[in-house]
């Protein structure tokens, strides 16, 4: 029996090592055809995992040196992790500032709850514990948000019941103070996706709000249907501004070139989404706050029960000159 073992490891291991050029080949071709079409479906949905291909090519060269020292086949497929790495954008996000901290400010939170009673709740409990001023809720279920925090947060602008057809949503916003000017506007068609505008005041300043929860790039058209909302968004997106909602882009795919403003927090270490899947997880939800902005912290939540996670953020608008 301890022959029979010997002889199998050597063999397996064998197999592993000629099927790594295989992959890294592979690894390539992903590579090309997310360089050359990723602005187009489904080639663009390979561009949300560039990161992933970084650490494949890296993880590719080191067992090629440690399986079977092929030498040629490590270079390549460090090559390939050098290319990917050469196509992400420049970075685009605020670093938080923690000195900020005690200034005016206001802290608020986005979740896409998967219109799950459950997680509505879990995340409520949990923003009102990080004491946000705003909770942003995206697929909020179809009830009754009047009653729910009203001692704490008595405010509400909500885009009303979704229809119970595929891509409709809801979103609700819960504030401590009052909100001003809200609107609910219709996205582009043919989901027409609603999307929130208004304004809080902060430290005397009108800060204007902005929440949306474009389509999932399940298809060319709502492919195409995600990119126009985003930037029907611009529009609305007036100094001094805050957006935040799930995008359904990653911050190196094409379509977040589209959106107003920088992102806060440090994103390339914060999946928010396929949160049972850590290792495959992609930031989709994003804050995002125009230049005259300042943050101070950023925080990604546990999960709460939706397959996406809660995001936190305390933002500063500069003084009054």
């Amino acid at each position: 029996m301890m022959r029979s073992r010997s002889r199998t490891a050597p063999t397996e291991a064998a197999q592993f090592v000629a099927i790594l050029p295989i992959l890294i080949a592979l690894l390539g071709v992903v590579t090309l055809v997310s360089l050359f079409r990723r602005a187009h479906w489904p080639v663009e949905l390979l561009t949300h995992f560039r990161p992933h291909l970084i650490v494949s090519g890296i993880g590719g060269a080191l067992l090629c040196l440690l399986a079977g020292e092929q030498w040629e086949w490590s270079v390549i497929s460090l090559g390939l992790a050098l290319i990917n790495y050469a196509a992400l954008p420049a970075p685009r996000w605020v670093k938080p500032e923690a000195h900020l901290a005690g200034g005016p400010g206001l802290t608020v939170v986005w979740a896409n709850v998967w219109q799950k009673k459950a997680a509505l709740e879990r995340t409520l409990d949990w923003a009102k514990a990080e004491r946000a001023d705003l909770i942003l809720i995206g697929e909020h279920p179809n009830i009754d948000p009047s009653g729910m925090l009203l001692g704490d947060y008595p405010y509400r602008i909500d885009t009303g019941i979704a229809p119970e057809r595929p891509f409709c949503i809801r979103i609700v916003a819960y504030s401590r103070t009052p909100i001003v000017n809200g609107a609910v506007h219709a996205g582009p068609g043919p989901n027409h996706r609603p999307f929130l505008t208004f304004a809080v005041v902060v430290a005397d300043r009108a800060l204007n709000i902005i929440a949306a929860h474009p389509v999932p790039p399940h298809t060319t058209s709502l492919t195409q249907e995600r990119d126009r909302h985003i930037a029907m968004l611009s529009a609305h997106a007036r100094e001094p501004f805050l957006l935040t909602g799930d995008f359904n882009v990653t911050p190196w795919s094409p379509g977040f070139k589209g959106i107003p403003g920088h992102g806060v927090g440090a994103y390339l270490l914060a999946p928010t989404w396929f949160n049972n899947l850590p290792l495959l997880g992609l930031p989709i939800d994003h804050i995002m706050v125009s230049p005259a902005l300042k943050a101070s912290s950023y925080a990604v939540a546990l999960s709460t029960g939706s397959d996406h996670r809660a995001i936190k953020a305390r933002v500063h608008l500069p003084a009054k000159q």
